[in-house]
């Protein structure tokens, strides 16, 4: 799919079509299922789409999961910041620095504008941490319900994958310098 939407317009075309109608349903009951009416789930949905096809084209999609996985996580940041920026949920803010230090980074990742960043870190720490982490402060869902939708088999096991997980996001951070400075606005 990747190489027809690099290839010439007719294969875009279709490969976006393609695209466009597998996870259309599937994305916009999601953003109405999380507040959005008709209008806002069509609208981000679109945005996600040209979001998805900008980073393919820009070689910033690397494959690591499915394209329509990939499209379902842009279009879901996508509404968070909308949502963040209307103020139609509580700042996540206050939250986040009242956790450990580690944690900050985790912060300035939300709260930057570089979604492409928070994807691409989110990609690489993996499918499980991903969900827990969004469960965690996208859903402000307690560590019981974490443990009982995660499949977890206690609270203190989803504390630990927690650590484990912000642990390794702040490497991944470290790791990125050019990333860092991105977020920090000195890019």
């Amino acid at each position: 799919m990747i190489n027809h939407l690099q290839g010439t317009l007719a294969q875009r075309n279709r490969a976006l079509e393609h695209i466009y109608r597998e996870n259309r349903d599937k994305v916009t009951n999601y953003l109405r299922a999380n507040n959005a009416d008709e209008d806002q789930a069509k609208d981000v949905f679109q945005e996600a789409v040209i979001a998805m096809y900008e980073n393919i084209k820009e070689k910033k999609f690397k494959g690591e999961s499915a394209i329509g996985t990939y499209l379902y996580s842009i279009a879901r940041f996508k509404w968070l910041n909308q949502i963040k920026k209307n103020s139609i949920r509580k700042d996540h803010h206050d939250q986040l620095e009242q956790e450990e230090d580690f944690q900050s980074p985790l912060a300035t990742i939300i709260e930057g504008e570089t979604k492409e960043g928070v994807l691409q870190l989110l990609a690489e720490l993996g499918e499980a941490c991903k969900r827990l982490l969004i469960m965690n402060f996208y859903h402000e869902a307690s560590m019981k319900e974490i443990a009982k939708n995660g499949h977890y088999s206690s609270e203190q096991i989803v504390r630990n994958k927690k650590y484990k997980c912000l642990k390794r996001l702040k490497e991944l951070i470290n790791q990125k310098p050019a990333l860092i400075r991105v977020l920090q606005g000195n890019g």
